[in-house]
Order: C-alpha cells, then sequence, then structure tokens
C-alpha cells in the first residue's frame, strides 16, 4: 500500500580533524529535526571501526515536511559549507518504507518534556517547532503572542538564561484536542521580578500527521 512516508539514509564522512566536530554538530541536527512537523524519527549513527563515518537515517510524514526540513536555515547553512567537515561528498540515499508506518505517541503530556528539552538547550528553533501555525503565547496576562512576535520575544527572553521546570499536573483529551494543566517554576538571574512559580494552562491539538502541537500556553492560566 503507496503512503506519503518519506525515509532517507545518508552517509558523512569527516575529515579526521572534524570528527568530533561533526559528531556533535550532526546529532545537534536530530534532535532538532524531532522537533519539526512531519518528522517521524531521526537518528545518528557511527561506524563501529570508523570513527570518521557518520550514518544517519529520517523518516518523514511527507515530501513536504521534508523539504521544508532541508529549507531550515540551519540545513542551508551546513549543506552550503559541508566540504569544511567532510573527507568527500555527503551520501544519501532515499528509500520507500516497507510496513507500518510508526505511530505517533498518544499522550500530550509529552510535549512538555519536548518543551523543557529545548528551552534548556536555548534552541529558539526547537521551541517554535512544538507549536502550530499560529499559535498563542502568553507572556503578560491577558496579552498574548504569535509567530515573528512570539519567536523575537523568546530570543530576548532566552538571553537572560532562564531557568525553567515544569510538570503535568493534570491532562485532558477530548478527541484531537488536549488541555493541560501545568506547574511551573521559574528562576531568572539578575530578575527577581520575574522568578517565581505558577499554575498555568495549555491548550495543544493534532494536526494532519497526527503529532501534538500546543496552540495556547498560558502560565498564568490560573490568574
Amino acid at each position: 500500500m503507496s503512503n506519503e512516508i518519506q525515509s532517507a539514509v545518508g552517509f558523512a564522512h569527516a575529515k579526521p580533524e572534524k570528527a568530533e566536530e561533526l559528531a556533535t554538530l550532526l546529532v545537534s541536527f536530530a534532535e532538532r529535526s524531532r522537533n519539526e512537523e512531519g518528522c517521524l524519527g531521526s537518528w545518528i549513527n557511527q561506524d563501529a571501526d570508523d570513527p570518521t563515518l557518520f550514518v544517519f537515517y529520517e523518516i518523514w510524514a511527507t515530501r513536504k515536511d521534508l523539504a521544508r526540513h532541508i529549507a531550515q536555515p540551519y540545513m542551508k547553512e551546513f549543506l552550503a559549507g559541508r566540504d569544511a567537515y567532510l573527507a568527500k561528498e555527503l551520501e544519501v540515499r532515499p528509500l520507500h518504507l516497507t510496513g507500518p508506518a510508526p505511530q505517533q505517541s498518544a499522550d500530550p503530556a509529552e510535549m512538555n518534556q519536548r518543551y523543557l528539552d529545548a528551552y534548556a538547550a536555548r534552541d529558539v528553533d526547537a521551541i517554535m517547532a512544538v507549536y502550530a501555525p499560529g499559535a498563542a503565547a502568553v507572556w503578560e496576562p491577558g496579552k498574548a503572542v504569535s509567530g515573528a512576535q512570539h519567536r523575537e520575544a523568546l530570543t530576548e527572553f532566552l538571553k537572560r538564561e532562564p531557568k525553567l521546570s515544569a510538570k503535568v499536573s493534570e491532562s485532558y483529551v477530548a478527541g484531537d484536542t488536549a488541555a493541560l494543566v501545568v506547574d511551573w517554576s521559574i528562576e531568572v538571574p539578575g530578575a527577581p521580578e520575574m522568578t517565581g512559580t505558577g499554575r498555568g494552562l495549555d491548550v495543544l491539538k493534532k494536526n494532519a500527521h497526527g503529532e501534538w502541537r500546543y496552540v495556547i500556553t498560558n502560565p498564568f492560566g490560573s490568574q
């Protein structure tokens, strides 16, 4: 049975002096990929006998999702400058998936951890990837931002090196919509007025690929 799923395996032969740097870079790419819309899996492996050979494997829900991934700024930058890392040309082989497609998580609460991981990494792209297009993020009671405004606010705030923790205390699912009650605490160095705790309310919806994405995040939900 045919489907839209796209998968690929790639081989990257690093210059010996660049092997460690390339390994770190590829692992960071896989972590970012997993937070992008349509990514069903992304893995990086290192050859057991040749430490300069890296093998990556990715699965994407559709060609459009894969094309969007390749067009990401970090991917375009790497591909343009790949000769600085590689001893030979990057080899990528497209594959046809045989067997059933991977199943998406049925638990929207898992998105909380994905958000925290991206936040701790100060990865703006990964944070934005857990939101649906046009999603609203409440930064002050009664004031929400979305799109470019959200990205700009997030980029500036992360420069303060905030430390965030959050735990889902309640989770409710109705069809393709979910509501999470989240207890959180944040510490912002040098800004005691921004440091504190609270209970928020987040709303998520499943997209066309069955992936949960935030449509509203409101850390002031209890106020």
